[in-house]
């Protein structure tokens, strides 16, 4: 794996994300015995569905409120996974903005679209770099998550992270390559993001970044 991963990279081609029972095993040791449950596809309880409307029955809603069992409930009563609410952000939102790797797993086995875009153009991804959750981000990109969707700004997920100076964030993204001569709506790159985080360790990796491009 390492050596495929090395040799993408100096082809110049993003290295294949992980087999998928490599990211089974790396959800069940994160998550223990309830993550094997959801990804090996055992039942889910049936939710005790809510009798005056389907406000609190939504999907987004209860993963907003950090609540993975609503979740998995609604899921086993066939819930849309790609349920929006008034935001028109999605339960995978919600998880990646909580850092729930739980929530986030059980999204994935139900086959949540990874890349879905808010009313502001953010995905999943652009949220869990923005609230410096690096778990989340990692496991979103080892999912298969697009690397470099932009916002109704124009602004990447590394822009962010960048911005936030979250190098460990940054590094994640750069490993599943991630495109540092991208520019927002304004024409600023993530190097000059880089340097409002005041973080030498970002702006470092960022520059070698560049670097390694041009050369």
């Amino acid at each position: 794996m390492v050596r495929r991963v090395i040799g993408a990279r100096l082809a110049g081609q993003r290295p294949a994300p992980p087999p998928r029972e490599v990211i089974n095993a790396r959800l069940a040791a994160i998550l223990g015995i309830a993550a094997v449950a959801v990804l090996s596809g055992g039942p889910a309880p049936r939710a005790q569905l809510n009798p005056f409307g389907s406000y609190y029955e939504n999907l987004a809603r209860a993963a907003k409120q950090n609540d993975s069992g609503a979740v998995r409930a609604l899921i086993g009563n066939n819930a849309n996974p790609n349920q929006t609410d008034e935001e028109s952000r999605t339960g995978l939102h919600y998880a990646a903005v909580n850092g729930n790797l739980r929530i986030i797993a059980i999204l994935i086995k139900a086959g949540a679209k990874l890349d879905p875009k808010e009313k502001l153009g953010n995905t999943p991804l652009h949220l869990a770099a923005e609230r410096n959750q690096a778990e989340a981000a990692q496991l979103l990109l080892d999912a298969g998550a697009a690397v470099d969707p932009e916002n109704k700004n124009g602004m990447t997920p590394l822009m962010m992270a960048a911005s936030r100076g979250n190098v460990e964030i940054v590094n994640a993204l750069l490993a599943k390559g991630a495109d540092v001569a991208k520019t927002d709506y304004t024409g600023r790159d993530v190097a000059g993001w880089a340097a409002d985080s005041r973080r030498p360790a970002v702006i470092q990796a960022i520059k070698r970044a560049q670097s390694a491009k041009k050369s």
